[in-house]
């Protein structure tokens, strides 16, 4: 029902894709543009008009498509994600009579995370770089995301989603109101440095709302109200990483190195699960496992215990 006078618009349905209104219904802008991104290279082994007509089998053999191109098991268990879902959904709209890609098979995907993140003096160097200078815009606001990154853990949506508005303080605490993984909301907490850090950008650059890291054009001028693009984040990571002297360095790898940083410094496995706001504490100790399986003392114990001695030695 609808009040008097009142005029009801019909949204035009008619001109969305199939796939667009299936994306929309995602919960985050990241997930739409990978599963954009998957959809359409299945569209260019398939043919896009063929892809309601697919099979299993048609699945299946992309999946042994992208294993051939070398793509990393969890990439391909991506891809196949963002099948199901579609499909799911074209399901859902009565399009289809079975959803081809429930049950393809899958890569196993391994226990334990390959990826290295940040050391500690590596973040340690980077913090160096664009926080001892306190001149420019953008080493202020460099700094800012730096210190939300490494000592926040926050992804680099995460950061860049923040608006001063989120910023608050609650028992004592500098807080911050963030949007998460799955448009989740969650309270945190912010380190004293993460907290001077930001304010001190926020100050500086006359920002009293709206989003904290916006692009500082050439010549300092900045443009207020937008934030910078992810692309632009990166840019700036990498570009930092090479005044420090260090390897590639990408926000994530900001990420693995606090969570295996706070373990190192025999932070709670809960603590750290919250910490780094992981719905399952297997997934937090997958980002310390790397860490553990070199760690691990068990061959030189044994290589001790059965006295065995290297090749050559006396």
């Amino acid at each position: 029902m609808t009040s008097q006078g009142a005029q009801v618009v019909a949204f035009p349905e008619a001109e969305i894709s199939l796939l667009d209104a299936y994306l929309r219904g995602l919960p985050s802008a990241s997930t739409r543009t990978v599963y954009r991104r998957a959809l359409a290279a299945f569209d260019e082994f398939i043919g896009v008009k063929e892809r309601l007509a697919a099979t299993r089998r048609n699945v299946e053999a992309y999946r042994a498509h992208l294993e051939a191109l070398g793509r990393a098991p969890s990439t391909i268990c991506q891809h196949l994600s963002a099948l199901v879902g579609f499909y799911d959904f074209a399901l859902d709209e009565k399009l289809i009579d079975n959803n081809p890609a429930a049950r393809a098979r899958r890569p196993k995907l391994p226990k334990r995370s390959s990826r290295q993140g940040t050391e500690v003096h590596e973040t340690q160097a980077m913090l160096r770089v664009c926080c001892v200078s306190t001149d420019a815009l953008i080493d202020l606001r460099d700094c800012a995301l730096i210190n939300v990154l490494a000592l926040q853990a926050w992804r680099i949506e995460e950061a860049l989603g923040l608006q001063v508005e989120d910023l608050g303080e609650e028992q004592g605490h500098k807080i911050a109101q963030i949007t998460g993984k799955g448009a989740r909301e969650d309270r945190v907490t912010l380190a004293a440095a993460t907290w001077t850090a930001i304010h001190a950008w926020l100050e500086v650059a006359g920002i009293t709302t709206g989003p904290v890291f916006v692009p500082v054009l050439k010549g300092g001028r900045l443009v207020p109200g937008k934030a910078m693009s992810k692309q632009a984040a990166w840019k700036r990571v990498k570009k930092l990483a090479k005044l420090a002297g260090l390897r590639h360095i990408h926000p994530h790898l900001f990420r693995h190195g606090a969570i295996t940083a706070v373990l190192d410094a025999q932070v709670p496995l809960r603590e750290a699960q919250d910490f780094a706001r992981h719905a399952d504490p297997r997934t937090t100790r997958r980002y310390d496992s790397h860490r553990e399986s070199l760690n691990n003392p068990a061959p030189h114990v044994l290589a001790a215990r059965l006295a065995v001695r290297p090749v050559g030695g006396t």
